[in-house]
């Protein structure tokens, strides 16, 4: 059962209304400036954030102990104006845990972290295929409106198979499935896109791994356009 973190921006309606109306390049900074603090604070600790919505982030975190969650937090807050509060639990099912997280979040507590077992991440990078011609031949904008389309119905058929995905910017996507459900997921991939498959503990050792799938992939060194490396193998 992976771990993840659920990270909530506290009264963020609040904090982004007292900018006035001349407000929204400002929150933008602000956002991005939070997003890369929590990137990089948890990628020294093999793990990898997910932004949602820019006030909620759900962070792979494997090898997260208690103590490393509050220093992160406690490091981060100076840059929010009213805080932040964490739930960190494992669940067989990533869908189901950021579930039980937002649920968790209701109560008093800053940080909620619930020991469990931890075990593999199965990490899923979709990348579209000649995103640079189509791009060419249409417009951005055009080819900007592909990648979402591709986006949404990977996350709603993840979400169904009790994972979560996520936008990664350019042409790329994230999934994490539990690995019984991940031939599923590959079957229902469309034919347009490369596919590579990290399996480890580690968050940030997974991702490594699918990177190299794809690298293979992309040099033609696999007549399938999916490849899944697992760091016991």
């Amino acid at each position: 059962m992976p771990r993840i973190t659920l990270i909530k921006l506290l009264k963020y309606r609040e904090w982004t209304e007292e900018l006035g109306s001349n407000r929204e390049g400002i929150i933008q900074i602000k956002q991005s400036t939070i997003y890369g603090i929590f990137q990089e604070k948890f990628w020294e600790k093999q793990c990898f954030v997910l932004p949602f919505r820019f006030d909620y982030y759900i962070v792979l975190s494997n090898g997260l102990s208690k103590e490393d969650l509050e220093v992160i937090v406690k490091e981060t807050e100076q840059y929010t104006p009213y805080g932040i509060k964490a739930v960190s639990l494992t669940h067989k099912y990533p869908a189901i845990a950021q579930m039980l997280a937002t649920k968790l979040l209701h109560r008093n507590d800053k940080i909620i972290f619930l020991d469990g077992e931890e075990d593999e991440n199965v990490i899923v990078h979709i990348d579209l295929n000649n995103i640079t011609e189509l791009t060419d031949q249409t417009s951005v904008y055009e080819s900007y409106l592909e990648i979402l389309m591709l986006y949404y119905y990977i996350a709603k058929y993840v979400f169904e198979l009790g994972g979560i995905a996520n936008y990664l910017g350019g042409d790329n996507l994230i999934a994490i499935i539990p690995y019984e459900n991940l031939e599923r997921l590959l079957n229902v991939i469309p034919s347009n896109v490369k596919v590579g498959v990290g399996v480890s503990y580690y968050p940030r050792e997974a991702l490594r791994l699918a990177a190299q799938a794809l690298s293979t992939i992309r040099k033609k060194e696999t007549t399938q356009n999916y490849l899944v490396l697992n760091d016991t193998s």
